[in-house]
């Protein structure tokens, strides 16, 4: 990175630092707490991990392409040795990147402003990444930096760099009638517009975490974070995440969690959907975004979409069925996110109507499968002109399957398997590649894997 563009880049997040706290500052009363209370999450039952179960010791062993990390103990340990699995590609990040995101951290304050609002196991969890990456520089600061990412994201968008962002994305959960079997399913795409990022495009990452707290679960995102874009748990609780904007900065807050944040203490804690439920609305939250939770075991889906201000649930319909793209839909928050929304995301959510509705045009209503699921994220109609576009196009803003994925995942949560398409664009086009999180905990009566992809 050249020294000029530096120099331009940090005058630029400076200035919109000030200009953006200082509008915040005006819209918020709350008095700033200088301490991470602990999530508030309360088990509604016993977890059904044996008494007698032993975590997997921590290695690293890849499955065509993904790469795969098992992580146990404290927060600290598991941080250290995410730091020490995955040491090179963290690096790929390069040293401009990494020094560049310390220096907003320390030199901006964004380290610190971060630790304030990072909850005390995350802050620990960087601290033993930081201790195995000090060698690339990565600092406390860098990690607290990309841990309180999906904000900075919002709060200064595109002047950080491009590894934190991604713009898209779509989910749809599906049960009971809705499927061939009567199980429950959740599809998601992740996504990024306009041009792919190489980092995630590369380095694809199942984390199998076993933290001495909490419940085992499965964190799906990339080296150098600690957060999920996706995960489920052992108690088969899913979630998942799709960007929304806010109408203005009245919606944002300066004191809240992260969404990705709120994400992980979900996989780490939640036994029951009523539990996540709860948990989201007692939070307070900094952003705009739509989160989905799922329960495998009692068929229970909600959508949360949410400002730093507001939030609304939608719930699984009587039909089994729920998605969402990237704008609100709830009667109570369609005022409050960008508008109008993302070209694409009324398209997608269109096409979800006619393949996931029960008298859609193109409806697969009772028969989901795990592969029918995968139909359904490769789709490139465009349910307007039913023109299908190209298999090769990454994002043309016009289907489910050409919206610029940067993964895929299929979950069938009960019994704690899921599919990931990864590597290269477009990702709807390759294979599905299957784990079962039972498996990989070596519990007893796991579910195994059928076949190792969906073609």
């Amino acid at each position: 990175m050249p020294r000029t563009f530096k120099l331009r880049f940090l005058v630029v997040l400076a200035v919109g630092v000030i200009a953006l706290l200082v509008s915040l500052q005006s819209t918020l009363n709350a008095a700033e707490s200088s301490t991470s209370p602990p999530p508030h999450i309360s088990s509604s039952q016993e977890t059904s991990l044996p008494a007698n179960w032993q975590p997997v010791p921590s290695h690293r062993s890849d499955r065509r392409g993904i790469k795969v990390v098992w992580l146990q103990g404290t927060p600290y340990e598991m941080g250290y040795q995410h730091g020490t699995l995955l040491h090179a590609e963290i690096a790929t990040l390069g040293r401009e990147v990494i020094n560049a995101l310390g220096l907003f951290g320390r030199g901006l304050g964004l380290g610190q402003f971060a630790l304030r609002r990072t909850y005390d196991d995350v802050a620990e969890e960087c601290r033993g990444l930081v201790d195995a990456t000090k060698d690339l520089g990565m600092t406390q600061d860098t990690c607290l930096v990309l841990a309180l990412g999906d904000v900075y994201q919002e709060f200064f968008t595109y002047t950080l760099p491009d590894i934190l962002f991604h713009d898209g994305c779509s989910n749809f959960v599906m049960a009971d009638k809705a499927t061939a079997d009567g199980r429950l399913y959740h599809g998601r795409s992740l996504e990024q517009n306009k041009k792919p990022l190489g980092y995630w495009l590369k380095n694809t990452t199942v984390f199998v975490r076993q933290p001495n707290d909490g419940l085992p679960h499965v964190f799906i995102a990339v080296p150098g974070v600690v957060w999920p874009n996706s995960g489920m748990n052992i108690e088969g609780i899913t979630t998942s995440l799709d960007t929304a904007h806010p109408i203005n900065v009245g919606e944002l807050a300066l004191y809240g969690r992260s969404n990705v944040q709120l994400m992980a203490q979900i996989m780490k804690h939640a036994t029951s959907y009523e539990d996540a439920r709860q948990f989201l609305e007692s939070e307070r939250r900094m952003r705009a975004n739509l989160i989905i939770v799922s329960d495998g075991k009692a068929h229970k889906a909600g959508v949360f979409e949410m400002t730093g201000r507001s939030m609304a649930v939608r719930e699984l319909s009587e039909d089994g069925v729920l998605y969402m793209t990237n704008h609100f839909v709830s009667p109570d928050m369609v005022n409050k996110d960008s508008d109008p929304p993302s070209v694409s995301s009324p398209v997608r959510l269109e096409r979800f109507k006619q393949l996931l509705e029960p008298n859609g045009l193109d409806s697969k209503y009772g028969q989901i499968t795990p592969a029918k699921i995968v139909e359904i994220l490769r789709d490139r109609i465009n349910p307007y002109t039913f023109k299908e576009s190209p298999a090769d196009i990454y994002d043309d803003d016009s289907s489910l399957g050409t919206n610029g994925s940067l993964r895929q995942v299929v979950f069938d949560p009960e019994r704690l398997r899921f599919w990931i398409a990864a590597g290269k664009v477009p990702v709807p086009q390759q294979p599905f590649v299957c784990f079962s999180l039972g498996d990989m905990l070596g519990l007893p009566n796991a579910t195994p894997c059928e076949a190792p992809v969906i073609q």
